[in-house]
């Protein structure tokens, strides 16, 4: 039987397409069924950074493939209690969401899922987007955007990447392109198509973390069943070392 994991996003971006890309790999390789829960936000922050399409892919919706969004999750969690699904993974997860798993709170559905996962002794894995590095910070990316001091410098007569956009989600604005978040689904051809780089997508930057946020993630670390990796690659390691166990069973 394939190996079943659950796995929540919630709406952060942080490393949540370098963990895409490793779970539909993983996903090609050995056959894992996947069922996706998102929060309201985890849903907005995947199309803003592309990878609606491969969370599909790797969620189509059929059986313990499902693709849920928010409320409609909820008519899962009995296979949590039932010890269906072998690991649960929340990842990218929010400093609002780790404050609520670690308060008891589950008001949505990445803290509901946290807390029958808890209740039915199953394994979590939580990547939390405010994590510090070795350098005391936190590294995150930034969506699609639009130097306007590039833009005012050449003043093109014609916005190309605004041509272009498959979406129409660049828009003028005091005579100046800016990106709407509420309409780009991070395809990149804006990056791609401006002769002057005026737009770059998934620029990464490092934060300070709030010692609240860090505080939280440290008790959340000692919780039962709970392991808090720092990056896609500690999930994906974990997984493979489930896939092989599970084949092993299997043959067995």
């Amino acid at each position: 039987m394939s190996l079943r994991i659950a796995w929540v996003i919630t709406g952060g971006g942080s490393h949540l397409r370098e963990l895409t890309e490793e779970i539909l790999r993983l996903k090609r390789m050995y056959g894992i069924k996947v069922t996706l829960f998102l929060t309201k936000w985890g849903y907005e922050v995947s199309r803003l950074f592309g990878v609606l399409p491969k969370l599909k892919v790797i969620a189509p919706g059929k059986y313990y493939e499902e693709f849920l969004v928010e409320d409609d999750g909820v008519y899962y969690i009995g296979r949590l209690n039932l010890g269906r699904y072998k690991v649960v993974i929340i990842a990218p997860a929010t400093s609002n969401t780790i404050a609520k798993m670690v308060c008891g709170i589950a008001d949505s559905i990445a803290s509901t899922v946290f807390a029958q996962a808890q209740k039915s002794n199953v394994p979590v894995i939580v990547m939390p987007t405010d994590m510090p590095g070795e350098d005391g910070l936190m590294e995150t990316e930034i969506p699609c955007s639009i130097n306007r001091d590039v833009c005012m410098e050449y003043n093109c007569n014609v916005c190309i990447p605004m041509a272009k956009c498959p979406v129409k989600a660049i828009e003028l604005v005091d005579g100046y392109p800016r990106i709407n978040y509420k309409s780009c689904i991070g395809c990149e051809v804006c990056s791609r198509s401006c002769p002057y780089n005026a737009v770059t997508c998934w620029e990464k930057v490092k934060l300070y973390p709030r010692d609240l946020d860090v505080e939280n993630i440290n008790k959340l670390s000692k919780m039962k069943n709970v392991i808090v990796v720092s990056k896609p690659q500690e999930i994906i390691s974990i997984l493979k070392d489930l896939i092989m166990n599970n084949q092993g069973k299997s043959e067995t």
